[in-house]
């Protein structure tokens, strides 16, 4: 994509990628469950930058009125919903939630919904 953009990291996704890498250092052990967040990070940071209109808007915000996109990451069973700001070149990762958990609890516990 010709555009580039202007990356910004909510509060609540560096709080939702914490928490998951807190629960995976359990079974995994620290230094891998670190390496594995970063990994997340970056990739979802990537695939997202090169081109933000790709990736769905995710469908059960969609149905309360919410224009939010998602990116899963298949790999990771992890997806990240994100908002793009055309006018301003402006992308906003907002949260990382597992594929395993119940999204709209997910986005009432990290404030997405109020």
């Amino acid at each position: 994509m010709a555009s580039s953009y202007t990356i910004k990291v909510a509060p609540a996704a560096v709080w939702s990628l914490q928490d998951a890498e807190s629960y995976k250092s359990h079974y995994i052990g620290i230094e891998q469950a670190a390496t594995w967040s970063e990994s997340l990070f970056l990739t979802s940071i990537q695939a997202i930058s090169q081109d933000p209109a790709r990736y769905r808007h995710n469908a059960i915000l969609s149905d309360k009125g919410i224009a939010l996109r998602e990116r899963l990451s298949i790999e990771d069973d992890f997806r990240c919903l994100y908002d793009v700001d055309e006018e301003h070149g402006v992308i906003e990762i907002l949260l990382f939630v597992s594929m395993k958990q119940d999204l709209e609890k997910m986005l009432y516990r990290y404030y997405v919904l109020s």
